[in-house]
């Protein structure tokens, strides 16, 4: 395992929301400040002197005292410099929550679905817009906007993001609903809606002079893509077991008799602050496997093989959500990955062509 870079608490798994693309089950599990302190308090020699602390529920603003509380002891007690990152459904914030982010430089993360925001609890909308407004004011910088579209509202995606850009806020990203199936009608209204948001994306651009949606920033990483949970990052669920990422506690947290279980748990917090050094390795190396070019689609055939290896990235547990085995891509995965990629690369060639016009003209 490589100095831990990414921590993960998740507070715990009530929540005030049934979103329908949520792959958490809903408990009544809760996480105490002294298993965080335990936790942290094991790791302080292996963390790395600039380490992320994220913040999940449920909803981690029911778990309120515990964020102050945690915060409060790591920057006490730890020499280590921490970025903190919460994420929050928005429904629960108050003016205390935003200038305690602020404050302490939270990066928040905002989940709310534009148009589609509707098909999750309607009864919240005017919270949720409100926190929005008080966001926007009190700390522009300091939060992101994801919005999930289902198959469902797939045909809200380019409207609802052309709607919140207009509104002016500074970080936007989409994100698609990936633990189901995509039937081809589907997929063709994404491409469709992708199409539009670039033409969109194109016009904001031009005359703003920047690009908040987030999934047009290019990037100019290429190679294999590898998942790093287990080897720099560790997750602490509310259920008190350790894992190297909470999605695979999402996957395989309920079910101790999936030969996965014990592959991928790193056992409950006690079992994990007594067991030697070389149990965790044998752990991390399981996770260590989890590369794109040791993954394969339903067909058997290996994404080794595929052309778009170096510019295509998925999670594993997203993909086994839908499949129910890990490392199995479905054969639509790859094609939403396809249709995604196409309209990045559409936005930033079209960009190209622009700031070169531009250029020319000065």
């Amino acid at each position: 395992m490589k100095k831990i870079s990414s921590l993960t608490l998740v507070l715990s798994d009530t929540c005030n929301f049934s979103c329908p693309y949520c792959p958490q089950q809903k408990g009544k599990n809760t996480l105490k400040i002294r298993d965080i302190r335990d936790f942290l308090d094991l790791l302080r020699p292996r963390l790395d002197r600039e380490a992320w602390l994220g913040f999940y529920g449920g909803e981690p603003l029911l778990s309120w005292p515990l964020v102050k509380k945690t915060v409060v002891y790591v920057e006490k007690n730890f020499k280590n410099k921490f970025r903190f990152t919460l994420t929050t459904n928005g429904s629960l914030i108050k003016k205390e929550h935003i200038l305690f982010f602020k404050k302490h430089r939270f990066e928040l993360v905002l989940s709310y679905d534009g148009l589609a925001q509707k098909n999750r609890d309607v009864r919240t909308l005017p919270a949720v817009e409100a926190a929005l407004k008080d966001l926007q004011h009190h700390y522009p910088d300091g939060y992101v906007i994801n919005s999930v579209f289902t198959t469902q509202t797939v045909p809200l995606l380019a409207a609802s993001m052309e709607e919140l850009l207009g509104q002016g806020h500074r970080r936007l990203q989409y994100s698609l609903d990936m633990c189901v199936p995509w039937k081809k009608t589907e997929q063709e209204a994404l491409a469709k809606q992708l199409d539009r948001l670039v033409t969109i994306g194109m016009e904001y651009r031009q005359k703003n002079g920047k690009m908040p949606l987030e999934n047009f920033t290019e990037s100019k990483m290429k190679g294999t893509f590898a998942c790093f949970a287990g080897r720099d990052r560790l997750a602490l669920l509310p259920d008190r077991t350790v894992w190297g990422c909470y999605l695979f506690y999402d996957l395989l947290g309920h079910d101790p008799a999936n030969p996965d279980y014990a592959k991928y748990c790193f056992g409950g917090l006690d079992q994990f602050m007594s067991a030697p050094a070389q149990g965790h390795a044998g752990i991390a190396a399981n996770y260590a496997e989890l590369r794109q070019d040791y993954f394969f689609n339903e067909k058997k055939v290996l994404c080794s093989l595929c052309a778009d290896l170096e510019r295509c990235a998925v999670c594993p547990v997203v993909a086994a959500l839908a499949t129910r085995t890990l490392a199995v891509l479905p054969g639509w995965t790859c094609r939403i990955r396809r249709i995604t990629r196409a309209a990045e690369a559409r936005f930033n060639a079209a960009m190209s062509r622009f700031s070169g016009a531009m250029s020319r003209s000065t």
